[in-house]
């Protein structure tokens, strides 16, 4: 009997036991991998995004030199002084100005090589960060010239990439090349170029810190196919680079036999540059590596439950054979009418019947429990019940107290007034606020109290800021949002943007409907914020969100005070919709700060 009670246990715990474990192992590394290969594509899209903008942080440079040395007027003045060799006090003063406009951004940022400055003169003069006035026969870097004038009609920002020796001695240093045109107004042509060289390899190590996974390519290719930076130092197979050129705009994923391994790639086109691909190719073995592992967790899970279901099932075998062994016992001794076994105590709980005087006791207990739980239960609804009560008086003695401060005032000067405008809209606003306890109302009622609010800040600082309201009521009747999501954005812009600056300023709010979401922006024109204020205002609307969730942080951080209205509103959009996008903040300094949100439908 106890062989055959052993195999029915052992049967009866470990295939409930291992069934579920092997299926749910084995769902998880097809889930695990199906998840991975998709994660990859778009954590490789987002990658190749962030690399497309910061690329325009390189072309900025170049873009403001255009701006700052593209006037007629500095064009003309650059092209005489150049062309007669007579150089004035304010011709001295306008070189040094553009010597610095192009040595500033040498200096400053590590990336780039060298600039040059040329306007078109007899003498092949040129303007040369570091240097100053050079002329291309005694300058080492002198082909520069000679390719861009081979290139037919110039157009926008040139990409080339290149070989400079400075000295004799030295290695070439590889630099790509951006030319901006310098175009007359009178005759459209070009008259001039600045060229920026940037360190090619610096730009190729800047790829490799983007680069998530061991062994991934990131390459950027031009409209022509060829290969502008790339991350890794190997040597790119002709197979594998005639197969990324011929590669259809539309393609995002594909893959790809490299070095006898075998890469999943993502392409993205660049939205910035005509032409420009960015193309991530990541070993399909680092795909794979998790999903291999969990294998191999699931084979040890299901060992050690085998095992130890062989041990349990052994335990209570054991266990549950003694027990049978007392009850037959005591059956067998009642029937012979001899004395009953003892009975171990109930309260030690060492066989079946203390388990059963164990568990009457506890459900005795747990009774006794439930039915005090109930009468708590009663009696927090009686004090909700007065809360709800309370709650119904207090705004009704409020607008009570209003409406009477409103006939004192007017009774004072004998006709309205300012102060009777602004209790009507403090009786609106409150009304508005304590009105419902739901979240969502309609837009136009947010937009029509909302207006209260700036009614009475307007009152309150005169001309020092004028709103301006730009919106479609027909595309945003019967659309919705979270309630009072507008007046906490307005008084950030007044408080932080407006107020602040000597004169007056203005707060515009605009919002435009798209397909399936409606874009709210408030723009004001004040002070602004540096990057660094900036950066703090993010940090902390985005760590109270954090904190909601509980996460920790640092012992007495609490974020910046000043913004709480913004970190409120930016969790509270997040919560209410389920979504990802909070508050995006954009700020200047001296030029003004937009808050921008998203409300889906």
């Amino acid at each position: 009997m106890r062989k055959r009670f052993f195999v029915k246990n052992m049967l009866l715990f470990l295939i409930p036991l291992l069934i579920p474990t092997i299926v749910l192992g084995t769902l998880s590394i097809v889930i695990t991998k199906q998840n991975r290969e998709g994660e990859t594509a778009r954590d490789n899209l987002q990658l190749m995004h962030q690399i497309d903008r910061n690329m325009e942080l390189v072309f900025q440079d170049i873009e403001t030199l255009g701006i700052s040395m593209g006037t007629p007027e500095v064009l003309y003045q650059l092209e005489e002084i150049l062309r007669t060799q007579y150089v004035t006090f304010d011709n001295q003063r306008l070189l040094g100005m553009m010597r610095n406009l192009i040595d500033s951004p040498a200096n400053a940022k590590p990336f780039i090589q060298s600039i040059y400055v040329h306007v078109n003169n007899p003498y092949n003069q040129f303007l040369a960060s570091g240097t100053g006035l050079s002329t291309l026969d005694r300058y080492p870097d002198s082909d520069w010239l000679e390719r861009f004038r081979a290139r037919e009609n110039p157009v926008g920002i040139l990409l080339e990439q290149r070989q400079i020796q400075r000295y004799s001695f030295e290695d070439p240093i590889a630099v790509t090349t951006l030319y901006k045109p310098l175009t007359s107004l009178l005759t459209g042509g070009a008259i001039g170029v600045i060229a920026v060289n940037i360190y090619t390899d610096y730009l190729d190590r800047w790829l490799q810190s983007f680069a998530s996974m061991d062994g991934q390519h990131l390459i950027i290719l031009d409209e022509a196919g060829g290969i502008l930076f790339r991350n890794q130092t190997s040597i790119l197979p002709d197979s594998v680079q005639e197969k990324l050129s011929s590669l259809s705009p539309d393609t995002r994923s594909f893959d790809v036999e490299l070095d006898k391994q075998t890469f999943a790639g993502t392409q993205l086109m660049s939205g910035m540059h005509d032409g420009w691909r960015y193309i991530s190719l990541v070993p399909k073995d680092e795909l794979n590596r998790i999903s291999f592992r969990l294998s191999q967790s699931t084979i040890y899970v299901v060992a050690l439950s085998f095992l130890l279901g062989l041990a349990l099932t052994y335990l209570l075998t054991r266990r549950s054979l003694r027990h049978i062994h007392r009850m037959i016992s005591i059956i067998k001794s009642a029937e012979k009418g001899l004395p009953l076994p003892e009975i171990s105590s109930a309260g030690k709980g060492e066989d079946e019947y203390g388990y059963i005087i164990q568990t009457m006791t506890r459900n005795f207990i747990q009774s006794n429990y439930l039915g005090v739980q109930l009468s708590e239960k009663k009696f927090r609804l009686q004090a909700a019940e007065l809360l709800a009560l309370q709650s119904q008086i207090n705004p009704h003695f409020l607008f009570n107290t209003l409406e009477t401060l409103n006939w004192k005032a007017m009774a004072l000067t004998g006709r309205p007034n300012e102060v009777n405008d602004m209790l009507e809209h403090l009786s609106e606003l409150l009304r508005y606020t304590l009105d419902k306890p739901g979240r969502i109302v309609p837009l136009m009622k947010e937009i029509d109290y909302t207006k209260h609010y700036v009614a009475i800040q307007q009152i309150r600082y005169g001309d020092k800021f004028r709103c301006v309201w730009a919106y479609d009521p027909d595309d945003i009747q019967p659309y919705s949002t979270v309630k009072l999501v507008l007046q906490p954005l307005i008084e950030n812009s007044l408080y932080h943007g407006i107020k602040e600056m000597a004169g007056n300023g203005g707060i515009k709010i605009k919002l435009v409907r798209y397909s399936g979401w409606t874009a709210i922006s408030v723009i004001d024109n004040g002070v602004g914020m540096s990057k660094e204020r900036l950066k703090e205002v993010r940090r902390s609307v985005a760590m109270h969100l954090e904190d909601d969730y509980g996460n920790t942080g640092d012992a007495g951080d609490t974020g910046d005070a000043d913004h709480i209205g913004l970190a409120n509103t930016n969790r509270r959009i997040r919560l209410a919709y389920g979504t990802d996008e909070g508050l995006q903040i954009l700020s200047k300094q001296g030029l003004g700060t937009v808050v921008r949100l998203k409300i889906p439908d």
